[in-house]
């Protein structure tokens, strides 16, 4: 009688609370279900923007290689701007820079590189862009600004480039050895099938070095 007594009354506290913070304990659960509900939305809304960005950023390429200049260059822009937050935006900047600078539209390149800089998502990305402004300054003639700015990059992500860049820093100041040096340490950095090793070998070759078997990176 007494557990039934006790059972009764746990009953009626249930009922008691849940009467008491019954809406309380009713609004958590909503909001947990808003909560999981927007979560997903959220999910589905990136798949789809990184989705929709690639599908951007391919016509793009292929306004390049057409080529369309005008377009490209439009299509580079809208890609920056409405898809920031992702690594097509940053992607789409350099590849704007580097027509520009090719149309010799020196102050639009700096300006496109100076977008990639904001919207790079990872130090990687970020080295890379100090890298491309060094070799930007370098094409216009700035050496001496192009070898600070090199001198100011730590490389993690991409050794080799920053190598070349400081190899051909050196060719342009006369250091023919330095430079032949800076080339085989940036061999040294690609791997067997890298797509920019036989360039960087005509460069060794003209520095007056040869190229020493290459590592493979694994």
């Amino acid at each position: 009688m007494s557990d039934q007594y006790d059972e009764h009354e746990q009953s009626e506290r249930v009922k008691q609370w849940l009467l008491k913070n019954g809406s309380n304990l009713l609004t958590g659960i909503l909001l947990i279900i808003a909560a999981i509900s927007g979560w997903y939305w959220w999910q589905g809304r990136q798949a789809q923007q990184s989705q929709e960005a690639g599908t951007q950023y391919h016509t793009f390429v292929q306004a390049i290689d057409k080529p369309d200049t005008a377009k490209a260059i439009v299509l580079g822009e809208a890609i920056i701007t409405n898809y920031a937050d992702s690594d097509f935006a940053f992607l789409a900047a350099l590849r704007l820079s580097r027509i520009h600078a090719e149309l010799g539209k020196y102050d639009l390149a700096t300006a496109a590189m100076d977008k990639a800089a904001k919207v790079a998502l990872n130090d990687q990305n970020r080295e890379l862009v100090n890298i491309r402004k060094a070799q930007l300054l370098l094409s216009q003639g700035k050496t001496a600004e192009a070898a600070k700015a090199a001198d100011a990059i730590k490389a993690v992500a991409y050794p080799a480039s920053l190598a070349e860049l400081k190899g051909d820093l050196a060719m342009l100041s006369g250091k023919s050895d330095a430079a032949a040096d800076f080339y085989r340490l940036a061999l040294q950095q690609l791997s067997a099938d890298a797509g920019s090793r036989g360039l960087i070998e005509m460069k060794l070759t003209d520095a007056g070095g040869s190229a020493d078997k290459p590592k493979e990176i694994r």
